[in-house]
């Protein structure tokens, strides 16, 4: 009876431990990870909301010869005219492979729009789509997008402030 060494019932309850330490591992492994894929998304997301704002208001804001008007041509086309009259085009982009804008005939293409995970969901032009605020010298466009893996939309928002002489 002095024999050394470990019964099965042992190597059992061990075997197990063992397993339901894994497997806990595993499941926190996994949190961690889809985690961190969300902030990745937004992260995305936010920076190429940041880029496409910042290369649309240093046009809008160009002291030499700023945006005074912004006119909605059809529903994914849209003018931005200067003070000297001339134009830059603002576009939807709406493909299956590349959702997006393209201004002043350079894409803007949103990571991972070529995976189907971006939708555009519409814009909004504020006075044109909203007759009753003509004149207030506020030209405001929301451009709107959805991610499959995140829960709300995310916009990218223009605001030209137009004093009336």
């Amino acid at each position: 009876m002095n024999k050394k060494g470990f019964t099965t019932i042992e190597l059992l309850l061990t075997m197990l431990v063992v397993v339901v330490i894994m497997a806990s591992i595993t499941s926190v492994t996994y949190t961690y990870r889809d985690r961190s894929k969300y902030e990745e998304i937004i992260t995305e997301v936010t920076d190429y909301k940041n880029m496409v704002t910042k290369i649309i208001y240093d046009d809008i804001i160009d002291s030499s010869n700023p945006v005074v008007k912004l006119t909605k041509v059809d529903s994914k086309n849209f003018t931005l005219t200067r003070k000297n009259n001339s134009t830059i085009n603002l576009q939807i982009l709406d493909n299956t492979n590349e959702k997006g804008i393209t201004y002043n005939g350079i894409k803007y293409v949103i990571p991972d729009s070529s995976k189907g995970y971006i939708t555009f969901e519409g814009t909004t032009l504020y006075p044109n789509d909203f007759p009753e605020r003509e004149d207030t010298g506020l030209y405001s466009l929301d451009i709107v997008f959805s991610h499959r893996n995140l829960e709300d939309n995310f916009k990218i928002h223009f605001a030209i402030d137009i004093y009336i002489q």
